[in-house]
């Protein structure tokens, strides 16, 4: 527990640390952006923005400390993600651990990089991508006050049955990918920071593609001798913390690093158009799985089902390692 109380200290002043100096253009941010112009400026237009401050209003701020994760959740069977690192991910593979000992693990490497500092190798697991509800059922509690008009109307009610849940030390890092449905992105983040290198779709030749959405390339030490179509990429970055919101087209590569102790949540979601757009994908090479999902929503949207209705067919996805 004494682990635990100085972890939280020092995830909860991550915010003032000095900002990261980044070598690329910055992403446009947006404080007090209405749902509106949001729609028509940037998920029209496929342009990405951050939202600063767009989880003023929510709990989850304030109350999703480690010691509260620990308290409402800690007996909870979590899976971690072992091999997301810098060398791409086809070593990556999956370890179940309950939450009250992974968040001794975290604790433990935040105290040692605090004191002398840590390796790579001693950096624990990525709690990644899991349905934010099996971790936290009762998490409604903690988003009252939630932006729910950032999403389309049809997923308003239901929004938070597909939300996806992040937990990681700092320095937790997420090669350059696209997300697998070619899905809008709405990114929430509660504690901590992260730092996104962003470039639009049409960017993917320069990034040396495999396995359909990961790319070879390294954005934060790139190897212009093995991968030279990259120097000519179009790059942005962006800084997202505590309290932010990020947007990201379909897909929008993107490669994340966790500047600090992180927990974040995110939410895929489609309109009609990008949902029958993904269907085609099968046409470019996506997986028939992924073009599956596609399927469900958009039959699900232009028959006039809920959200609540297609997610029987859809609950899968959302423990899909990919």
């Amino acid at each position: 527990m004494e682990n635990l109380m100085a972890f939280r200290a020092a995830t909860d002043s991550s915010a003032k640390k000095a900002p990261v100096k980044i070598p690329y253009p910055l992403l446009e941010r947006r404080e007090g952006l209405s749902p509106l112009t949001f729609f028509s400026d940037f998920v029209e237009k496929s342009r990405p923005v951050i939202i600063p401050n767009a989880l003023k209003d929510c709990p989850a701020l304030s109350r999703w400390t480690m010691d509260h994760l620990a308290q409402v959740a800690g007996n909870r069977p979590v899976q971690l993600k072992q091999g997301l690192n810098e060398e791409g991910v086809n070593g990556l593979r999956t370890i179940t651990t309950r939450l009250d000992g992974y968040l001794e693990q975290l604790a433990n490497f935040e105290n040692l990089l605090q004191r002398n500092g840590a390796t790579a190798k001693q950096r624990p697991a990525y709690l990644h991508d899991l349905p934010l509800l099996s971790v936290l059922p009762d998490a409604a509690n903690d988003l009252e006050g939630f932006p729910t008009t950032y999403f389309p109307e049809w997923y308003q009610t239901d929004w938070l049955k597909f939300a996806q849940f992040f937990l990681g030390p700092s320095h937790s890092l997420t090669p350059l990918h696209f997300d697998c449905l070619l899905t809008h992105n709405l990114f929430f983040q509660i504690k901590g920071r992260k730092r996104f290198t962003l470039l639009h779709h049409d960017q993917l030749p320069s990034c040396y593609r495999y396995k359909w959405r990961w790319c070879e390339v390294d954005v934060e030490n790139p190897d212009f001798i093995r991968y030279p179509l990259y120097r000519a990429a179009q790059v942005q970055e962006c800084i997202v913390e505590a309290g932010d919101m990020l947007y990201m087209p379909p897909g929008m590569l993107h490669h994340v690093r966790s500047l600090d102790c992180s927990i974040s949540f995110n939410v895929d979601w489609h309109t009609r158009g990008s949902a029958i757009r993904g269907v085609m994908a099968l046409l470019k090479g996506m997986p028939i799985k992924n073009v599956y999902y596609n399927t469900v929503i958009a039959l699900g949207q232009c028959a006039g089902l809920s959200a609540g209705q297609v997610l029987p067919w859809y609950r899968s996805y959302l423990n899909y390692v990919s």
